[in-house]
């Protein structure tokens, strides 16, 4: 059994259809703050419940923060004969961008243009490289700035271009160690499970480095896991401090209790 993929522009049609059931599974504190209408949160005692019914037609939409992590409970869901599941492509992240209009850029304020030629970047040229194919975002990820970055994402400046070592923003954010500004990125649209030239992605590095908090953000945002750097090294593998090899630890019994049930 499988699950389909659909895009925001389909949700319409199947909120139509009786009896849907949307599963949120991204944490509380987001699901309060805004959710599909008629949504609940997944958990276990749902997913028993459901799979206890007879209801293997029902139509069921999953979504979680970019409709990564998402699809592990659709493909557990389809396992047990609903033959109507469906992933949102995107998560609540493509499902708020469809709904809003993006402002119209306009040009760096005179604090982004100085510090622009200060690091050698034309000041009127938000995608101009630099040494390595470093952009001014991937640079002021690297240095923390925070509302400099959240000007360049404004300005249209593209959180998933990759310097020459196939590293993006978020990687350096990532570097610097501020899961606030990881999640500025990751909401902007950043490729969360990103490999750089040796197939290491964020979670793989800040598991590698100890970043507990940075880590935790990555995974909330849906970081696949399992993905391995050209050595066949995941996460977990790379886990070079005990409180990260905890958590990884942890989320990996979770994930088989679940799938177990």
């Amino acid at each position: 059994m499988s699950y389909r993929d659909i895009d925001c522009d389909e949700i319409q049609a199947l909120s139509g259809e009786a009896e849907l059931l949307i599963f949120d599974t991204r944490d509380p504190d987001s699901y309060a703050r805004g959710h599909l209408e008629n949504a609940q949160p997944v958990s276990e005692a749902a997913l028993k419940q459901l799979i206890k019914s007879r209801q293997r037609e029902r139509p069921i939409l999953v979504y979680c923060y970019r409709g990564n992590s998402s699809r592990e409970i659709c493909q557990l869901i389809a396992g047990f004969g609903f033959t109507r599941v469906h992933n949102l492509n995107g998560g609540w992240q493509a499902w708020e961008k469809f709904n809003q209009v993006a402002p119209p850029a306009t040009a760096p304020t005179p604090a982004l243009a100085a510090w622009m030629r200060q690091w050698g970047f034309p000041a009127d040229n938000i995608h101009a490289r630099a040494e390595n194919g470093m952009s001014p975002l991937m640079l002021a990820a690297l240095k923390g700035k925070r509302p400099l970055v959240e000007e360049l994402l404004g300005l249209g400046a593209d959180p998933n271009h990759v310097n020459n070592d196939d590293h993006h923003a978020l990687w350096f954010a990532c570097v610097h160690g501020d899961p606030d500004l990881v999640s500025l990125l990751i909401t902007h649209g950043a490729n969360v499970d990103n490999q750089n030239v040796n197939g290491a992605t964020c979670a793989i590095y800040t598991a590698s480095t100890g970043k507990l908090d940075v880590l935790r953000c990555l995974v909330q945002a849906g970081a696949d896991l399992a993905k391995e750097t050209s050595g066949g090294y995941t996460a977990l593998e790379s886990a070079s401090t005990l409180p990260v090899l905890k958590f990884l630890r942890g989320l990996a019994v979770e994930r088989n209790a679940l799938s177990a049930a």
